[in-house]
């Protein structure tokens, strides 16, 4: 694909519904953009730089998809791409749990800080960059028929002493009162139990 001193280079394929891998690398420049179009979905566009190859992942409706790459340079430069089925089984769970942590979570809230994740054990999941002061906390579980949810700061005080929530679907609403920049999540579900679990701090106003 040439470089913004020619015409853009694009490439549109038909794809079925799936998960996909697109790279880009780029040569002749110092840095490219990148750009994905899915149907009628607003454009992704992301930078990288010639020294390395750019990744992601794309999970795909079904239809055209539009790669496009450019080369901001005044000189000789080129940009290519591929796109193939996705092989890591990592990236399609964790876009499942982004997906179902949307789902169940809601529409964002303003200056939420939001965390997600999968286990079968105890899970620790900590939160930083906070300003001290009162949130309410967004809570959900599936897997487990309930969880033992707490949380604290790094001092150990407790903010949330350990509340059983059932995972039943229901947003779990609670208010809590930070004086740490830092909360450290505590879930456990009691077995080995697979469970997917979605939180956030929304500052209260």
């Amino acid at each position: 694909m040439p470089s913004e001193t020619e015409p853009a280079g694009e490439l549109t394929i038909e794809l079925a519904p799936g998960d996909y891998t697109v790279k880009s690398a780029c040569a002749g420049g110092n840095s490219a953009n990148l750009s994905i179009v899915q149907g009628e979905r607003p454009p992704l566009t992301m930078p990288y730089t010639c020294d390395s190859v750019l990744e992601r992942f794309v999970r795909h409706p079904g239809g055209p998809l539009t790669i496009s790459a450019t080369v901001p340079t005044g000189k000789p430069a080129a940009a290519g791409v591929t796109v193939q089925p996705n092989t890591d089984a990592r990236a399609s769970e964790l876009e499942d749990l982004q997906e179902w942590s949307a789902q169940r979570l809601g529409p964002e809230k303003p200056g939420q800080h939001y965390g997600s994740t999968v286990s079968d054990t105890v899970t620790n999941y900590g939160m930083t960059a906070l300003d001290p002061g009162t949130y309410e906390l967004h809570f959900v579980c599936e897997g487990p028929p309930e969880v033992q949810l707490s949380v604290s700061v790094p001092s150990g005080a407790e903010v949330l002493a350990p509340v059983r929530v059932p995972c039943n679907g229901d947003l779990f609403k609670t208010s809590l009162e930070l004086v740490s920049q830092d909360a450290d999540f505590r879930i456990d579900p009691g077995d080995r139990t697979v469970g997917r679990y979605a939180f956030r701090l929304v500052p209260s106003t």
